[in-house]
């Protein structure tokens, strides 16, 4: 089963805003990584990456850094039809839209730092977990996947 892992995830992981943030972040894609897990995230992941860290990093850094991310996360096709779908059943923001109609695309798990994309996936019937409140869980269900 791949998973989802969305954008926040990946620059809390890489900024260092809050040291427990930052710890979730890192311990949830070593334990994906271990486990052999496949990301998959839509096509949108990478351009609002870069965005999110050109805000804070010297662009020459962000682009080896996105380069380097992209090695281990498969970008899929946005899937716009279904996204437009997700949108009108959870009034979800765009690229929330994106990422949750990436896992059900999938059968994804989807995981992220982002309190109302978490509760807005449980709405459009995928399976999430908002990493902040619900790490061990999170971390328990990537370990019965494998």
């Amino acid at each position: 089963m791949p998973v989802v892992a969305d954008t926040s995830v990946f620059v809390d992981s890489i900024l260092e805003y809050d040291k427990s943030r930052t710890k979730m972040a890192e311990d949830l894609l070593e334990t994906i990584q271990n486990a052999s897990l496949e990301i998959v995230d839509p096509i949108l992941f990478k351009v609002e990456l870069a965005g999110v860290l050109s805000r804070k990093l010297l662009r020459n850094r962000v682009k080896l850094i996105v380069e380097d991310i992209l090695k281990d996360v498969r970008l899929m096709p946005n899937p716009d039809d279904l996204a437009f779908e997700v949108a009108i059943k959870t009034g979800s923001r765009a690229a929330d839209a994106y990422f949750i109609a990436t896992a059900k695309l999938t059968n994804s798990i989807l995981i992220t730092n982002d309190k109302v994309m978490a509760k807005n996936a449980k709405k459009a019937d995928v399976e999430a977990y908002y990493l902040i409140e619900e790490f061990d869980e999170a971390i328990e269900r990537l370990k019965e996947i494998t």
